[in-house]
């Protein structure tokens, strides 16, 4: 391959016909390129590599030679007009090169490495496909029926605890208790197919309900109790369902593509400081939102502005109301800090289903007494699931206000999946099996996909639900198809008993969840450690989601951490390298770069050897595009000035370079012209192949020149020996 005045091979194979103890530096498997050295060698036209084999037809593994120096050396000999190759073996590598030629060890390395890069190649079956992505024909299969006893008792003891969480957090949505129910089912039983975590439990979660409750208050607006009429409350309440499923559907799509294009990374792409701050504030957003069902009557303010309304209005309070939902609530409160305590003797507390006994005492003593008549209930729900689509009939959803939902539907994507994916790992972890970023995005996107056909708000993983399943003895999913069966008898048959449910009992157990996501040991983690910045984030991000309201926090939590990725990747990742005092043929670091601030005065970077020569020896860190490549030859313009001695050349190390966009190419052009012009010699070490060829193609290697690339420092070194004086007299310095 022959790009403007050099291929490949011509570059590596100057440097090796140049140094005659150059370890091989790369490969590049060109059958088409071959050029003849002075010794008359053939030489591939490729960049050579001691860990590239090709695989012979024999099943036999040999390796590749490229530039004479690398795996195996082939000699080929002209034998009555035939080629022949003769296979010796060379000291390529530290790993195959240390081993005895005489050994079989290193012939069946060569031969498992063949073997390994030929099944890479290897088409993967439609079937093997379908097993991947669908992990229930997996585990189905080979599930034991001795696990059955300890997921029975797990699947009962989440459900007891998923079915009254479902209908508080459709309250708190202001839907049809039948949602709730159905968002326990439905997102649970298709996680159970495509999912890959044994212990996840899947359904409402208290800080995604809340997102999603505050993105529909946006949308749809917040219902009067005292200006509406019961048929405009109706036509309200359909018209919040209908978008809930839309904004279901959004989430879903998110995750869903996210996890196909493989952006499993995402999760992690905010700050831990911003996202602990902003969870902190709709903790408290959550607990405010409820104050007006706890005191008996309907709060139409946010944020703070709740506790301003209510002590304005504090006379309405409805005492009955209010001492039912303290009493549920110390009962909630009490339970917590029980299973909180580290004591042997109250290890129980754990699988008591507090929740569920709540509620029922409160239904019950509500159905059999009058108190039904002074607080409000939860009134009459048919039982039976919705019929699909149903919640989107008659609905009046525009195009505009989709477009609207968008970023809060990408956020509350995030939220759900970074809580999912710390559920998924954790409990991985534990048992030791694997769970994929990526997979579990498309599992949670197709259950959120699915399910608001038939009418639900978002699910995820909740990570007490989740630890109560692996504390239960849940060993695989078949937990998760026990609780959906336990929901949909629940859907079928229980609903109107449900008639007589305080509405302040739910109130008291949402109000218990926002307090179990309250995270201080992070705000003491980051005081303890001085992380005064991050403290800062965290208090940025709590003040403004309260102040703001929700909305407000995300754009601000979104904007911010967008800006931290760009601070840091743009931030230049530079050793400087130094001879070692100890043994002259090892170079070590000096100093790591990462502020090109750091210089406000001048600094001797250069040491001894390069306090004496003038030779600035580099490594680049990271790979170079348009956001970091400015500050990196900014920070190379500035080692040079603040030095004590004029640099006379420059040794860069760019093996730890992967890629080299165009943006960074130009700009390496510019900086290595100057310096041409300057007269400061240049030499380029461990380049990857993409890179060179890159470096071909802007003209790069035409300004270094292929005798100035090396494999090793210590060979770029020795050759700057050679020259230096001469080109420091051509300069004119002394």
């Amino acid at each position: 391959m022959r790009i403007g005045r050099w291929n490949v091979g011509q570059i590596f194979n100057r440097s090796n016909a140049r140094i005659s103890e150059t370890t091989p530096m790369l490969s590049n498997n060109s059958n088409n390129n071959k050029n003849e050295n002075e010794n008359g060698n053939r030489i591939e036209g490729g960049i050579m590599d001691n860990t590239a084999f090709k695989h012979n037809s024999d099943g036999n593994s040999s390796g590749s030679n490229s530039g004479g120096g690398g795996g195996y050396s082939s000699n080929h000999n002209n034998n009555n007009g035939n080629e022949e190759e003769e296979e010796e073996w060379m000291e390529p590598t530290e790993e195959i090169g240390s081993i005895p030629k005489s050994s079989g060890m290193r012939k069946r390395m060569i031969e498992s490495t063949g073997k390994i890069l030929e099944g890479l190649n290897e088409k993967i079956s439609l079937k093997e496909r379908t097993f991947y992505y669908i992990p229930f024909l997996t585990w189905i299969q080979s599930y034991s029926p001795s696990l059955l006893k300890s997921d029975l008792l797990a699947g009962i003891s989440v459900a007891v605890m998923l079915i009254p969480q479902s209908l508080a957090f459709a309250n708190l949505i202001g839907i049809d208790p039948r949602i709730g129910l159905q968002t326990a089912f439905f997102p649970l039983l298709i996680y159970l197919i495509f999912g890959n975590s044994k212990q996840a439990a899947i359904g409402p979660e208290s800080v995604v309900s809340i997102l999603s409750a505050t993105t529909l208050d946006l949308i749809v607006g917040v219902v009067s109790d005292h200006s509406n009429s019961i048929a405009e409350k109706e036509i309200y309440l359909r018209e919040r369902a209908a978008w809930v499923c839309v904004l279901t559907l959004m989430i879903g799509f998110s995750a869903l593509l996210l996890g196909l294009l493989r952006f499993g990374f995402l999760v992690h792409m905010f700050s831990r400081a911003l996202l602990s701050g902003f969870i902190n504030a709709v903790a408290i957003h959550i607990i405010l939102e409820q104050l007006g069902t706890l005191f008996g009557f309907s709060i139409h303010s946010h944020s703070f502005e709740i506790v301003i309304e209510l002590f304005r209005r504090i006379k309405e309070t409805n005492t009955i109301a209010l001492g039912v939902g303290i009493g549920c609530l110390s009962f909630l409160v009490l339970f917590r800090v029980l299973g909180s305590l580290k004591v042997k003797q109250l290890g129980f507390i754990k699988f008591v289903p507090h929740i569920l006994i709540c509620v029922l005492i409160a239904t019950i003593v509500c159905g059999t007494t009058d108190l039904k008549e002074k607080i409000d209930v939860l009134g009459k729900v048919p039982s039976g699931f919705l019929t699909p689509l149903e919640t989107l009939k008659g609905s009046n959803i525009k195009m505009k206000k989709i477009a609207e939902v968008i970023p809060s539907a990408f956020f509350i994507t995030v939220i759900g999946m970074i809580e999912s994916v710390l559920v998924a790992t954790t409990f991985a972890s534990k048992l030791n099996y694997r769970v994929s970023n990526n997979r579990e995005l498309v599992a949670m996107g197709l259950s959120n996909c699915i399910a608001p056909i038939f009418g639900s708000f978002p699910a995820f993983a909740s990570l007490g639900r989740s630890a109560l399943n692996f504390q239960s003895g849940a060993r695989s999913q078949i937990s998760s198809l026990v609780s959906a069966i336990i929901v949909f008898f629940s859907i079928m048959f229980l609903l109107p008993f449900f008639e007589y449910m305080p509405k302040v009992a739910l109130a008291a157990v949402i109000i218990n969840a926002a307090i179990g996501i309250f995270e201080f040991h992070e705000l003491i983690f980051l005081w303890n450690i001085r992380a005064y910045q991050d403290l800062f984030l965290f208090f940025l991000s709590f003040i403004s989601t309260n102040v703001l309201g929700v909305e407000g926090g995300i754009a601000l939590t979104i904007a911010v951490s967008l800006l931290l990725i760009v601070k840091h990747t743009s931030s230049p990742h530079v050793a400087i390298i130094q001879r070692s005092p100890s043994n002259p043929e090892h170079f070590e670091e000096a100093a790591i770069i990462r502020d090109i601030n750091l210089f406000q005065e001048k600094h001797d970077f250069y040491l001894e050897y390069m306090a004496e020569r003038g030779v600035l020896i580099a490594r680049i860190d990271e790979p170079l595009y348009f956001a970091n490549i400015g500050q990196i030859k900014e920070l190379f313009m500035k080692l040079e000035q603040r030095g004590t001695v004029p640099v006379h050349a420059v040794v860069l190390d760019a093996g730890n370079i992967p890629f080299v966009d165009p943006s960074a190419a130009a700009t390496l052009h510019e900086l290595f012209q100057e310096w041409k012009n300057r007269m400061i010699l240049i030499c380029l070490v461990k380049t990857r192949p993409p890179v060179v060829n890159l470096f071909i193609q802007c003209g790069i290697i035409d300004l270094v020149t292929p005798e100035r690339m090396f494999s090793e420092i210590k060979d770029a070194i020795h050759y700057l020996e050679q020259s230096i004086t001469d080109h420091v007299n051509q300069r004119g310095f002394p």
